[in-house]
C-alpha cells in the first residue's frame, strides 16, 4: 500500500466469527419449516451476505420471508459460533496502530449478542449492522456509514471480508478490500484486483505495530 490506512473494518461471519455450520444448520432447519430441501453444494454456490437473495435462490415466497427470518434467528440462537483461532490477537495488535470496525449484514440483535458474548465488542470504534441501512451487500451504504463516523475517507481504510459481495461493496465505496478463507467464501484466487490471506496474517501485510 502506498500509505498506511486508518481504519480497518472488518466482515463479521467467516471472517471473524466461524459462524459457518451453526448459520448453515439454521438454514437448513428454517427451510425445512416451509418444505424446502437444502444442499450446501448450492447453498454456497448461491451465498450472499444478503439472505434475502438465498430465500430468492431457494424459491420462498416473499410473504413469509418475515416468518423466515424469525424461525433462523430462533435456530441459529441455539448453537454459538466461536472466533476464528487467532483472531483476538489480530484485533490486540491492529488496535494499536488503527481504528475498528464491524461492516456486517447481520442483525443489529445477533451482532451485539455475539460481539458482547466474545468479548471482542471493546475494540470496535464503530459498528455497522444490516439494520442500520436501506440497501444491503453489495451496495456500499454499509461502508460509507462507517466511514462517515470514523471521520475518514475512503482511502483511509481497509475493507476485510470473505464473500465477492465484500469485495463488490468495497469496490463501489472505493475503499481496498482484503479477502479471507472460510467455508462461506466464493472469492477468487489469482483475482486481479484483490489477495487472499489468512487473517492472521494482516497484521503483517498492513504494517501494524508488533506485539509489545
Amino acid at each position: 500500500m502506498e500509505s498506511r490506512p486508518k481504519a480497518v473494518l472488518f466482515d463479521l461471519d467467516g471472517t471473524l466469527l466461524d459462524s459457518f455450520p451453526v448459520h448453515y444448520a439454521a438454514y437448513e432447519m428454517m427451510f425445512s419449516h416451509f418444505g424446502i430441501e437444502v444442499s450446501k453444494e448450492r447453498f454456497l454456490s448461491s451465498y450472499s451476505p444478503n439472505w434475502y437473495r438465498t430465500y430468492e435462490e431457494f424459491g420462498l415466497a416473499k410473504e413469509h420471508w418475515e416468518s423466515a427470518n424469525s424461525i433462523w434467528l430462533e435456530a441459529a440462537d441455539r448453537h454459538l459460533p466461536e472466533l476464528f483461532p487467532g483472531v483476538v490477537e489480530v484485533l490486540i495488535r491492529l488496535s494499536k496502530t488503527y481504528k475498528l470496525g464491524i461492516v456486517t449484514s447481520g442483525s443489529k440483535s445477533r451482532v451485539t449478542k455475539d460481539i458482547d458474548r466474545l468479548e471482542i465488542a471493546s475494540h470496535f470504534t464503530t459498528v455497522v449492522t444490516g439494520d442500520d441501512i436501506n440497501h444491503p451487500k453489495p451496495a456500499p451504504e454499509g461502508l460509507e456509514i462507517a466511514l462517515r463516523e470514523l471521520s475518514i475517507s475512503p482511502a483511509e481504510a481497509v475493507y476485510v471480508g470473505d464473500a465477492h459481495a465484500d469485495f463488490e461493496m468495497a469496490k463501489a465505496a472505493g475503499v481496498q478490500f482484503y479477502g479471507v478463507l472460510s467455508e462461506f467464501a466464493n472469492l477468487t484466487h489469482g483475482h486481479p484486483e484483490y489477495d487472499i490471506h489468512a487473517i492472521t496474517l494482516l497484521p503483517g501485510l498492513l504494517g501494524a505495530m508488533p506485539d509489545s
